[in-house]
């Protein structure tokens, strides 16, 4: 594998895990307990650093 393809690797995946955190923020209590999570553990992972991914 190129660099070149790492870092595109690393910036869909960056990507797509900021889309999801952000989605975490609008989604009701209920949809988050199928998760398993908690509103303050969603709020936690929407404003958490791009570096602790």
């Amino acid at each position: 594998m190129h660099m070149t393809d790492t870092l595109r690797l690393w910036r869909e995946r960056w990507t797509e895990r900021r889309l999801f955190a952000r989605e975490l923020d609008t989604l009701p209590d209920e949809t988050l307990r199928d998760f398993g999570m908690t509103r303050e553990v969603a709020n936690e992972q929407c404003h958490r650093p791009f570096w602790r991914a």
